[in-house]
């Protein structure tokens, strides 16, 4: 920009200093100096136009009106200053530049009537000055529009992408959720069914060997299917596409809630499962929200309700499917000594809401009035994400 506008100011003085040689009659007064001092001063300030366009184009016309109030060989003042016109109106002050152009053209009219020059030659320069005029004005506002359109397209642009950059960023923060809830579900069923067998198993090794090796061999698949879901979802973590590629085993759904009360039972726990309504399909990640929110109820009541017995009950409805776990035990809100909806890290219950609210569905967990504990969430048949409607 800086080189434009000193190659502009070297052809405005060079253009001024020739156009007043040029304009000079035969027998009229010459003045090489002061036509170069005007080309010199009105190239000189187009180095500043950009800054103060306004101000540029003002001192312009004082001096080309100065120069010709002189004596010396007159010029237009128009074609001088279409430069400084085209830069006002590029700054946004068309309406400044329009009105000093058109009361130039006016004086510069007048002028030259005065001299006593045919009005068809008056009319003419003057249409020819107005048709420069109008195109510096004309020329000045059109790029400034098309400046003004690049930049605010790319600030759209720019927003855009932030979004596209926050929205991924959410996407991925909520995968990692998932998968980390998926992580601390698996790990603590499995730690607690664990852990109870392999205390049965030491108290039954000497005086039953049998039920003691049942209880590890139970404790050893339960293991195998922990690590199995582990190794699952580190694949999840560590390949970007690896929800479009094929599993070895489904994950586990509502078909698999019996398997969780056989485990509770291998605990020492008491356990029923009743069944209301007619079974209908339904879409995976209901399936899998549902075993997942038993597997923790279950989970608790086994680590923290210090209870004898558990029961699972799950009701179809034409809207949805609910869930019920109960248990017998001490019937607290969280932390130890607390039932199926509490956590030793207390994330259990908020893990299960989470869950079931990110379907559309509900939660409701609290003891009940004879004592125990219940957790009872409901789960729509048709679950809205991303691409639409999951049935």
């Amino acid at each position: 920009m800086r080189r434009l506008d000193v190659l502009l100011a070297l052809a405005s003085a060079t253009a001024m200093t020739v156009a007043t040689e040029v304009a000079a009659e035969p027998s009229g007064r010459h003045s090489t100096i002061a036509a170069a001092v005007l080309g010199v001063v009105t190239g000189a300030l187009l180095l500043f136009r950009r800054r103060y366009p306004v101000l540029i184009l003002v001192l312009s016309l004082v001096a080309i009106m100065g120069y010709n109030l002189t004596g010396f060989p007159g010029i237009s003042p128009i074609w001088p200053l279409l430069v400084p016109l085209y830069t006002v109106a590029r700054a946004g002050q068309s309406l400044i530049g329009a009105a000093v152009g058109v009361s130039t053209l006016l004086v510069s009219t007048g002028w030259v009537l005065n001299a006593g020059i045919e009005p068809l030659r008056i009319l003419d320069g003057a249409l020819r000055e107005a048709a420069m005029l109008a195109l510096a004005l004309v020329a000045g506002t059109a790029f400034r529009t098309a400046e003004l359109y690049a930049r605010e397209a790319d600030a759209r642009l720019a927003a855009e992408q932030a979004e596209q950059a926050r929205e991924g960023a959410r996407l991925v923060l909520a995968e990692r959720i998932r998968i980390a809830r998926e992580l601390h579900d698996v790990t603590a069923h499995t730690v607690a069914v664990v852990g109870i067998q392999l205390n049965l198993a030491r108290e039954l090794v000497a005086r039953d060997p049998d039920a003691a090796q049942e209880l590890l061999d139970s404790a050893r698949g339960v293991n195998l299917e922990a690590i199995d879901e582990l190794r699952r979802a580190i694949h999840l973590l560590r390949e970007p596409d690896a929800a479009t590629t094929p599993e070895p085993r489904s994950p586990p759904d509502e078909t698999h809630l019996g398997t969780l009360l056989d485990r509770a039972a291998e605990a020492g726990l008491t356990t029923a499962f009743d069944r209301e309504g007619e079974p209908r399909p339904l879409p995976p990640t209901v399936g899998l929200t549902l075993y997942r929110i038993a597997q923790e109820s279950i989970t608790n009541v086994i680590r923290h309700a210090n209870a004898r017995s558990v029961t699972l009950m799950l009701r179809y409805a034409a809207d949805g499917v609910v869930l019920d776990v109960r248990d017998d035990g001490a019937g607290g809100g969280s932390g130890a000594g607390g039932g199926s909806g509490a956590a030793a890290d207390g994330h259990g219950l908020t893990g299960m809401r989470e869950r079931a609210t990110g379907l559309g569905g509900t939660l409701h967990a609290g003891p009940l009035p004879g004592g125990g504990y219940a957790v009872r969430a409901w789960l729509p048949r048709a679950i809205t994400a991303v691409g639409g409607t999951v049935r």
